[in-house]
C-alpha cells in the first residue's frame, strides 16, 4: 500500500519514522474493534495502526474522487482506496509498536462489551456499586461499558425510563435490571438495523432512534415532548414524562 496524509493534525506516530515510509508496502492482515477504536494489523507484525474516529471520523472505501474532508488515504494493491475523512479533525490515527496500547489514550483499559454473554444484570449492578456520578456519565464511561456514545446512551435511558441525571447510587435493583435490558435491546437493535440496511461506510444511520436529535418532537411512547438538555458539556435528549426527575438536578433544559 501507499499512504497520503492530507490532514497531519489527525496523525500520531509513536515510533521512529513517518507514516508514509512506515506503511509503504504494508499489507492489511486484520481489523478488530476495541471499544471505540479500530485496530489494524499488518502482515509485517511489528506495527499496528489504531483509529479513534471520535464524533465525526468516517471511512470510505473504493472511492477515486476524494471528499474535501479527507484526512488520510491508503492506496491498495487492488487499485482501491481506503479513505479516512473527518470534517472537524477530532479523530486520531495512531501508528504504534504492536501491543503498545498504553500510548493511545483510552485504549488500554476498555469496559465490558455490552453485547457479550458476560454482560449480565449482576455485572451491571457490580459496576454501579462503585459509581458516585450520574447515570448518563456512567454509560458514557468507556472504561466501564464498551460501545456507548451520546446517541445510544440517550436511547438506553429512554428505553429504561430513567432520567439522564439520576445518580447511579439512587438506582435500585429493579432500575438496574431494566437498564440492563434496555442497554442490550438498544445496542442489538442498532447493530441489526445497520447490518440489514448496509449503508455506505461513511453514513451514520440515525433515523431509527427514538429520542436522539428529536428535540420538540412527540415521544412515541407517551405523547410528551422530547427535550434537549446540557449534561457535562454534552447534549442529551429525553422525555420528561417518561423519564421523570428523581430529585432537583439543576439540569439546564430547553422546552
Amino acid at each position: 500500500m501507499s499512504v497520503a496524509v492530507r490532514k497531519p493534525v489527525v496523525l500520531r506516530v509513536a515510533v521512529v519514522g513517518d507514516a508514509a515510509t512506515l506503511l509503504s508496502g504494508q499489507v492489511f492482515a486484520s481489523v478488530e474493534r476495541r471499544g471505540h477504536f479500530m485496530i489494524f494489523g499488518f502482515a509485517e507484525p511489528a506495527l499496528q495502526m489504531v483509529v479513534s474516529p471520535m464524533l465525526a471520523g468516517r471511512f470510505l472505501f473504493g472511492e477515486k474522487k476524494l471528499p474535501r474532508d479527507t484526512a488520510m488515504t491508503w492506496s491498495l494493491s487492488s487499485d482501491e482506496v481506503l479513505v479516512y475523512r473527518d470534517d472537524v479533525q477530532m479523530g486520531k490515527i495512531y501508528i504504534i509498536e504492536r501491543g503498545a496500547w498504553h500510548v493511545v489514550p483510552g485504549l488500554e483499559k476498555v469496559g465490558i462489551d455490552v453485547l457479550s454473554k458476560d454482560f449480565t444484570p449482576a455485572v451491571l449492578m457490580a459496576l454501579a456499586k462503585k459509581r458516585r456520578d450520574q447515570v448518563r456519565v456512567f454509560l458514557m464511561d468507556k472504561s466501564a461499558l464498551d460501545a456507548f456514545g451520546n446517541a445510544y446512551a440517550d436511547e438506553a435511558l429512554w428505553e429504561a425510563r430513567i432520567h439522564p441525571k439520576t445518580m447511579v447510587s439512587k438506582l435500585g435493583p429493579e432500575d438496574l435490571e431494566r437498564l440492563h435490558a434496555a442497554i442490550v435491546a438498544v445496542m442489538r437493535t442498532a447493530v441489526d438495523t445497520v447490518k440489514a440496511r448496509t449503508p455506505p461506510l461513511d453514513e451514520k444511520l440515525r433515523d431509527f432512534l427514538k429520542v436522539r436529535n428529536r428535540h420538540g418532537e412527540t415521544c412515541e411512547r407517551c405523547g410528551g415532548k422530547i427535550r434537549r438538555a446540557g449534561v457535562h458539556g454534552h447534549d442529551t435528549f429525553f422525555c420528561p414524562t417518561c423519564q421523570p426527575e428523581t430529585r432537583k438536578t439543576g439540569i439546564v433544559s430547553w422546552k
